[in-house]
């Protein structure tokens, strides 16, 4: 069994613009619709995929987490999203947590906030007491100049005040901070997935290495698509020299159990 942790998809009346926003900065590999990530997923032989929708605005969140719920399947799950700014923070978890969504995605870039600030903690003391993980983009975004507001350092700050808030950094812990992930994250009690991470940008004996000092109970297969192709990515994980539990680990089992699945 593969479980995909990490890939987008749009309704259709915002799927041409939310691929138009990246056009020339990174490609895409589905139409970006849902029929695309079913496509794909078979082309690729994975079984699930979670969709990580973001809200953009504070005023778009119920919408965005109506649909998210309205949108599950038997092979696609969905996350609920905050934004930072939204003025009833706790009414929204609290429905994403109703709606029986696992946990919610946040992007520090685009949602522009920091995990230092004091005024959010108490949204992850409640993600906490709900029982929603928190998946968030983690490391350099090429759609955004730095200083970026996710490096290694910043992130094990934020585990380490909040040690029981189940924790998953997109892209290996921070995307092309690899130096940092080894020395401030890897054997933390954090999840890291797989997003986005191909040969071109992180080789297989630096991937094997982190995987291997973070330990394979705390990474998640996952992809980016439309970003990255899923075949690829399925691919390039089966041409690790992993061990089958190792393998099994990624590709389903601690996905399976952070989704209660």
């Amino acid at each position: 069994m593969i479980i995909d942790f990490h890939t987008h998809y749009y309704p259709a009346k915002v799927v041409g613009k939310a691929l138009a926003a990246v056009e020339g900065r990174i490609g895409h590999y589905t139409d970006g619709s849902r029929a695309g990530l079913l496509a794909s997923m078979r082309e690729a032989k994975i079984d699930y995929s979670l969709a990580l929708p973001i809200a953009t605005r504070p005023a778009n969140s119920r919408g965005i987490n109506t649909w998210a719920a309205a949108e599950r399947s038997e092979n696609i799950g969905l996350t609920g999203s905050i934004h930072p700014g939204d003025p009833h923070l706790p009414d929204t978890l609290k429905y994403i947590a109703e709606q029986g969504l696992p946990g919610i995605k946040l992007h520090p870039e685009y949602q522009q906030f920091d995990f230092a600030d004091e005024r959010l903690y108490p949204v992850w003391e409640r993600c906490v007491e709900l029982d929603l993980f928190v998946i968030t983009h983690a490391g350099c975004d090429v759609m955004f100049k730095p200083p970026w507001h996710s490096d290694p350092a910043r992130l094990a700050a934020f585990h380490r005040r909040f040690p029981e808030l189940k924790l998953i950094l997109a892209h290996l812990g921070s995307m092309e901070m690899w130096d940092a992930v080894e020395t401030e994250l890897a054997g933390l009690p954090v999840y890291f997935d797989l997003a986005l991470l191909t040969p071109d940008r992180l080789p297989p004996q630096r991937l094997l290495a982190i995987i291997r000092k973070h330990g394979a109970e705390r990474i998640l297969f996952g992809t980016d698509s439309p970003w990255s192709p899923q075949k690829a990515h399925v691919d390039y994980i089966r041409s690790l020299p992993l061990s089958e539990a190792e393998r099994e680990l990624i590709f389903h089992r601690n996905a399976a159990k952070l989704l209660h699945l």
